[in-house]
């Protein structure tokens, strides 16, 4: 047997195997569905037309049906069955005897009725298959059944199908939809829904009561349902709308899209988008290598993600938002926010509450936080402004500049420029090889750092910088607080402070290999190289201590 043939056979018995019963409409052969094939000219047609009594509580079982199913409302105690089923096949006796033996077989059952569709032939039309394979002829057979069922209005439904659609309207029953490779639709329905279908769409509209959906392979839809969603799939779209209940979506790979959930949700995917608006209870996402949106949830939000960009607006509750290499978006958020991402920017806008970001490797953003703001980044810069608590900001090798901070400021980078302005407490900044803009510091300042520039200005606290290599430039100083303290020193490079002309203060003046200008009255004290020169008698006290020159002059 060549290798031809041996494929031909394997694929000819996995296409029996899964389609020789009735309401099949795959046609065995190389044509396509609905195409006629080398010798198919035989064709008959069945119908059978039941009608059985129906009672309140009671279950319609479909057993094994394959074939396409449309289940109506019809009178309040008949159940209503018109089939048809059409087969066609190479070989006239086979073809006759399937026909003949073919039944709709009706039976009661301890808790409903039970339907199936029969046929002895079944496995002799598989062996014929076989023998005329092997014999080098063709043996077509195909079937196409499809049933129109009529029942109570409250009718319970247990459905078994196979390779059809199925369609179930205005019933409100406990309904059971096992379906396999057939679209399902069930629309102006009621009661309770558990649904499995594979490799077509499933659609759910108008539906009074919980519903459970998993479908293989398959698109699914729901709206305007008034219980709760429970949905699982693969590979194909999620969508929903109105939602009464909780939401639970399950899917892989297949983009999920959404609104309208009056209670709590819970979605998971993979590597396609998720979107979701108007939640009423709390929501929780996770999308591995997917771009998420979320807007407008009134309670809390769970966000875990990867590699896609993340944005949510508007959530009353509280956000928390743990990425991988993603960029993240948040505004307008009710409470605390806590992001935590890496390699792509951050931005938090508009938190009615505390903040908290983890960015390795992130640009940050910050502005228009109520609470306290901490930032934790590295590499990319960060921007903070109008913060109503106290910011703190740990960075490394990045630019950090924050503006109009309520209480206090704690700024830590290196190797970048910190530019911090209006402050409204104490700040302290520690910024190594990293030269440093302060002004406007209502409180104490505090300045640490290394061969870059130090400039202060409108300050009204105690002013403590300790420099390396920097120069230091204070000006424009407000207010020198009765007691307090100005102490700079550095190395290698001049410090130049101007005081106002009225203040009382005790200045000391120090340098190793530079000169001491000043515009107040001192005195000298020691001899060069080394020199120090004194001033006043104040209550402020100012040390000045650098081997470069001093100046000091009067505003």
């Amino acid at each position: 047997m060549n290798k031809k043939r041996i494929l031909y056979l394997l694929a000819l018995i996995f296409l029996l195997q899964v389609s020789l019963s009735p309401g099949t409409q795959v046609k065995y052969g190389s044509a396509p569905a609905g195409e006629s094939l080398p010798g198919m000219k035989d064709t008959e047609t069945k119908t059978f037309k039941e009608r059985v009594a129906a009672a309140p509580g009671k279950t319609l079982y479909l057993e094994k049906m394959q074939g396409h199913i449309t289940i109506t409302p019809g009178e309040a105690n008949e159940i209503a069955i018109d089939g048809r089923l059409e087969v066609e096949c190479s070989d006239p006796v086979f073809l006759n005897r399937f026909m003949s033996q073919a039944k709709l077989v009706v039976e009661p059952a301890a808790d409903g009725t039970r339907v199936r569709l029969l046929s002895s032939e079944r496995e002799k039309g598989f062996h014929n298959t076989l023998k005329e394979f092997f014999r080098g002829r063709k043996f077509s057979f195909s079937t196409s059944a499809r049933f129109d069922i009529k029942v109570p209005a409250s009718q319970s439904l247990d459905i078994d199908n196979g390779f059809g659609d199925v369609a179930i309207t205005s019933i409100s029953g406990k309904l059971i939809v096992h379906n396999e490779s057939g679209k399902v639709r069930i629309e102006n329905g009621g009661g309770e829904l558990d649904l499995r279908n594979s490799f077509a769409s499933v659609t759910v509209v108008d539906f009074k009561g919980p519903v459970r959906i998993a479908n293989e392979s398959g698109e699914v839809e729901v709206r305007n349902i008034a219980g709760s969603a429970d949905i699982q799939n693969s590979f194909k779209s999620v969508t929903f709308d109105k939602i009464g209940g909780r939401l639970v979506v399950k899917s892989e790979s297949g983009d999920v899209v959404g609104s309208a959930v009056a209670g709590d949700a819970r979605i998971e995917s993979s590597f396609k988008r998720i979107e979701v608006r108007g939640v009423e209870g709390r929501l929780e996402v996770r999308g591995e290598s997917s771009a998420v949106t979320v807007d407008d949830v009134k309670k809390d939000v769970v966000i875990e993600s990867s590699f896609k960009p993340v944005k949510i607006s508007n959530v009353r509750g509280k956000l928390r938002v743990a990425c991988e290499s993603a960029g993240v978006s948040a505004e307008e958020i009710g409470r605390d926010a806590e992001i935590k991402s890496s390699f792509q920017a951050i931005s938090a806008a508009r938190i009615h509450g505390a903040l908290t970001v983890g960015g390795e490797s992130s640009a940050v953003t910050a502005r228009d936080i109520e609470g306290n703001a901490t930032i934790v980044s590295s590499f990319k810069d960060v921007n903070a402004s109008n913060i109503g608590g106290y910011l703190d900001v740990k960075s490394e090798s990045a630019k950090v500049t924050a503006a109009d901070v309520k209480r206090y400021a704690s700024i830590v980078t290196s190797f970048q420029a910190v530019d911090l302005r209006r402050v409204g407490g104490e700040a302290r900044i520690s910024g190594e090889s990293s030269s440093v803009l302060a002004e406007d510091i209502t409180g104490d300042l505090s300045v640490k750092n290394s061969f870059k520039r130090v400039e202060v200005r409108r300050t009204s606290g105690s002013i403590i910088v300790q420099g390396e290599s920097s120069s230091v430039d204070v000006s424009q100083i407000k207010n020198l607080p009765k007691g307090g303290l100005i102490d700079i020193s550095t190395s290698f490079n001049p410090i130049t402070i101007s005081l106002p002309a009225d203040a009382d203060v005790a200045v000391s003046a120090r340098t190793q290999f530079g000169k001491i200008n000043s515009d107040f009255p001192v005195y000298m004290r020691g001899t060069e190289p080394q020199a120090k020169k004194e001033a006043g008698r104040g209550p402020t006290i100012v040390r000045l201590e650098t081997s470069s020159n001093i100046t000091i002059r009067k505003e």
